[in-house]
């Protein structure tokens, strides 16, 4: 008697619940729990590795188990209907680039140019911290080297509107610029937030501190405005980006500052992409004797995670 109760005890104990299933670019299938997608990464939580973050970038499918044991696949832009993502999870993203480039403007050379950046989001949050540097041979300038450091902080007060913080400190030697400070706030939109597209702007209030070299400095209040963009019409095998920003003096509105990147990334083996970018940095007032305008086109390789 007791052996079978025993029996039909375990025979109501399921031996292994099925599983959902992603199916990444390189092959691999990651199996779990789909929690929901944060910043870019679909959530998934596994028995052998706890929660992980997925880029979606590099999913090729979903299929996820419903209650009554029945699987489905899923598109990507709906996964945020299966189970919203937990209001402490937070999700990482990033890439790293090393190119090769070309420069018209204040300077024609050759140069060696790295950037990174790092991203963590939950719902309430997001922040990043950037940087780029470039090592230039120049026939006019010598051997010289400029970097930009950036830092942002985003708080959700919904889904799409958010409060933000920001500071950029940047040096150019073709710019005449030794320092170039700014710390400011405001307001922004996530206006879409999808696996194949994201969208971003904001707008607010900065104070500049610019050192130069040779000329004078200057401190002043600006307007500041932000733009960042991905587009991914082929799912993970192409992405295209465009990130801005920029200060208008609003002391002396003839000056201008803006700073763009615009390019596209392609897949090559795992998370190593192929990259093709185009830097613009514009001043509507630059220092004496130099141009307005800088282009570097970059071609090189981009790791992201």
């Amino acid at each position: 008697m007791r052996l079978a109760l025993l029996l039909a005890c375990l025979a109501c104990v399921p031996l292994g619940a099925a599983a959902d299933e992603v199916r990444l670019a390189n092959g691999d299938r990651i199996s779990g729990e789909v929690k929901g997608k944060a910043g870019g990464k679909l959530i998934v939580m596994t028995s052998h590795a706890g929660e992980v973050a997925l880029d979606t970038a590099q999913v090729v499918s979903v299929t996820v188990v419903g209650p009554d044991g029945t699987a489905r696949e899923v598109a990507l832009a709906d996964i945020a209907a299966v189970d919203a993502p937990p209001a402490d999870g937070t999700a990482y993203a990033g890439h790293a680039t090393v190119s090769a480039a070309y420069t018209s403007g204040n300077t024609e050379s050759e140069r060696l140019y790295g950037d990174a950046e790092l991203t963590a989001r939950t719902t309430r949050y997001r922040y990043s911290l950037s940087g780029k540097v470039e090592q230039r041979e120049d026939a006019a300038l010598g051997d010289n080297t400029a970097w930009l450091a950036a830092a942002n902080y985003d708080h959700f007060f919904d889904a799409r509107r958010f409060g933000y913080a920001r500071t950029s400190i940047e040096h150019d030697e073709a710019k005449d610029l030794d320092r170039r400070t700014a710390l400011g706030a405001g307001y922004g939109v996530q206006i879409v937030e999808t696996a194949r597209a994201e969208l971003s702007m904001r707008a607010g209030l900065d104070y500049v501190t610019v050192e130069r070299l040779a000329g004078p400095g200057e401190e002043y209040p600006a307007a500041g405005w932000g733009v960042k963009a991905r587009f991914r019409p082929r799912g993970p095998k192409l992405e295209l980006f465009h990130e801005q920003d920029g200060f208008w003096n609003l002391e002396d509105t003839d000056a201008v500052v803006l700073r763009s990147k615009t390019g596209l990334r392609m897949p090559l083996v795992a998370r190593i992409n192929a990259s093709a970018q185009l830097n613009l940095d514009w001043e509507r007032r630059p220092a004496p004797g130099r141009a307005s305008t800088d282009r570097t086109l970059l071609l090189g390789l981009d790791y992201t995670w």
